[in-house]
């Protein structure tokens, strides 16, 4: 109550109510959430994909590079070849 006047339930203050308000609602039975979802995934997929596929093709072969590199000249230094030619760096 207030001022000795009660007001309603939370949102209805008493008011008259309205009218020319139409409310449309839709069936859940009636939705397609998911309609196409899995043929646009699949195709937005693969150009999201090769869009950027530079971007990471690059980086990653030039770090495969790197490691396969470092992975022969360490096997290298540890025969006896290496051993040899880097004898004289002790």
């Amino acid at each position: 109550m207030a001022g000795g006047k009660w007001m309603g339930w939370w949102g209805h203050l008493g008011a008259p109510k309205q009218r020319g308000i139409a409310v449309y609602t839709l069936s859940p039975y009636e939705q397609r959430a998911f309609a196409g979802a899995l043929h646009q995934a699949v195709f937005n997929t693969f150009r999201r994909v090769s869009a950027n596929a530079f971007y990471i093709a690059v980086p990653f072969g030039a770090a495969y590079g790197l490691f396969n590199w470092g992975r022969e000249n360490h096997q290298w230094r540890l025969s006896k070849a290496g051993h040899a030619a880097h004898a004289d760096d002790h």
